[in-house]
This record gives C-alpha cells, sequence and structure tokens, in this order.
C-alpha cells in the first residue's frame, strides 16, 4: 500500500506538469491554475476540459462541493442508528465540533440550537471546497473573492435580518446609538457602528480568501521554481513545497473554522440589545 506521504509527493509532480504540456508563458499558466476560467485540466497532457455555456470552474466546485456535502449526510444517515460508526460518526462529530464549540459558547443552547444546522452547512461547505482545492484537476473555490464576497453578504443579510426580527427595525438602529452620550459623539459612533457592519462583511470575506489564494500560490510558485531555474532545484523547492501543502491542509481546516465562528459572533451581536449605562440602571431602579 501506497504511503501517504508517497501521495503527496505525487500530486505536488503532477501539480506543474500542465506547465511543460502547455508551454509559453509560465506566469500565465500559473495565475491559469488559481484563477476562475471556463476550462478544467483533469490531468497533464490531456486536452482540457471546456465547460458548458454559463459555466465556471468556480461555479463547477461551488456544485460539487454543495454535492458532497449532500450525499454525505443522505448516505451515511439512511439508515439512523443510535450508535454511529465509520463515517456516521465522523460526522457526528464535526457537527458535535460546531454545535459545542462555536455556536452553544457564542449564542447558548436555546438560541443556538436553531442556528446549528445552519452553521453545520456553512462550516462543511467551506471545509469541502477548501479540501477539494489541494487536489489535483481541482480548484479552490474560496481562493475566488467573488466566491468569498458571496458568503460574506449571505452572513450580512443574516446580520441585519435576525438584528431587525429580534430588536425591530427603530430598535435595531437605535441600538447602535451608545446611550448616556453627547449628540454629536453619539451620531460619529453610531455611524461607526453601521459601517463596521460591512466592514466586518468585507473582512471576514478577504481573510479567507487571501489566506486560500495566497497557500496555493505559494505551492506552484515553489514547483515552477524547477521549470524556470533547473529540474535539479527540485531538492530545495519540493521540500517547501511539501511544507507549504501540509500548512495548507491546516489552514483550510483553520480558515472554515474562523469563518464560521466569526459569521456566529456578528450575527449574535447583531440580535442582541446593549446594556444601559450602571448610572442609568440605578436611577431607573
Amino acid at each position: 500500500m501506497m504511503k501517504p506521504g508517497c501521495v503527496i509527493v505525487a500530486i505536488l509532480l503532477v501539480l506543474p506538469l500542465p506547465l511543460f504540456a502547455q508551454g509559453g508563458d509560465v506566469t500565465a499558466e500559473l495565475f491559469d491554475h488559481v484563477l476562475d476560467g471556463r476550462t478544467l485540466d483533469l490531468f497533464p497532457f490531456l486536452p482540457k476540459l471546456h465547460l458548458v455555456r454559463g459555466m465556471t470552474v468556480d461555479r463547477l466546485m461551488l456544485l460539487l462541493s454543495a454535492g458532497i456535502v449532500y450525499a454525505a449526510f443522505a448516505i451515511t444517515f439512511r439508515r439512523p442508528s443510535l450508535k454511529p460508526r465509520g463515517a456516521a460518526s465522523a460526522l457526528e462529530s464535526l457537527v458535535l465540533l460546531v454545535r459545542d464549540e462555536m455556536v452553544y459558547p457564542v449564542m447558548g443552547e436555546e438560541k443556538g440550537d436553531k442556528w446549528v444546522p445552519f452553521f453545520t452547512t456553512l462550516f462543511l461547505f467551506l471545509l469541502v471546497m477548501n479540501f477539494l482545492g489541494l487536489i489535483p484537476a481541482f480548484k479552490t473555490a474560496t481562493g475566488s473573492i467573488t466566491v468569498t464576497s458571496a458568503l460574506a453578504l449571505v452572513v450580512l443579510v443574516l446580520i441585519f435580518v435576525t438584528g431587525i426580527r429580534s430588536l425591530g427595525l427603530g430598535s435595531f438602529f437605535r441600538n447602535l446609538y451608545p446611550k448616556g452620550t453627547v449628540v454629536p459623539l453619539g451620531l460619529f459612533v453610531a455611524v461607526l457602528e453601521f459601517v463596521g457592519i460591512f466592514i466586518r462583511s468585507v473582512v471576514l470575506s478577504l481573510r479567507i480568501f487571501a489566506n486560500m489564494f495566497a497557500g496555493h500560490l505559494a505551492i506552484l510558485s515553489f514547483l515552477v521554481l524547477m521549470i524556470v531555474l533547473n529540474p535539479f532545484f527540485a531538492v530545495v523547492s519540493l521540500p517547501f513545497a511539501l511544507f507549504t501543502y501540509a500548512l495548507e491542509v491546516l489552514v483550510a481546516l483553520i480558515q472554515a473554522v474562523v469563518f464560521t465562528l466569526l459569521s456566529c459572533i456578528f450575527i449574535d451581536m447583531a440580535g442582541s440589545a446593549h446594556e444601559a449605562p450602571a448610572e442609568e440602571k440605578k436611577e431607573k431602579e
């Protein structure tokens, strides 16, 4: 049986082969591997697969990731069991990870129960997309700013919907105004709070995009050195690529956790009213 280390080395050696096969501008081919397009390299030296009209590689990866998540649950739990084993046990562990380590600590059990399905789906969807990009012939959809922006936009909409449903339209915006402050300062803080809602969503999008895009670009850059400089440079570039690849596996998991956890925090903050200052509370008492 082939060892996992040999498989990883083989994967890394396969990644730059299209550059040999295609020839021409190495830089253009390098960015073509990480950017969205309408052609897919299934295997080196084979013709590129041209996607149908309206379909891009990123959209294909999105559909494939959604299909994998759906199929994993549909097939694994088609026969529910009180003692899950194998794949069912692994999926249950991931669900418990989201519920007990992300949702419950932030939202509490009563409110969190309603959000567990959404955040579990979001986490697994991101996780599958991130890991798909580590396999040759596939691309990381989260390495595209349009995909991560769309995900952040969903979170932004949920922030407003949750806040308005929990507090009411007027109270949601009044909640941005700090009580007990002079009007000029209060208005300034309220504007900052409102703009901050959008900034947090933008940062949410950029964080996962930058990490996934940069990681894949770094791996390919190390491997391309064997082409640009000398094949014998593999003695140096391959170990660096192996290290970056192993690091990227960890980054793929961490970024899925971070995106899900921050989304949970932002949505919970939107539906929570700010407490009145201590002096104001004493006066009311």
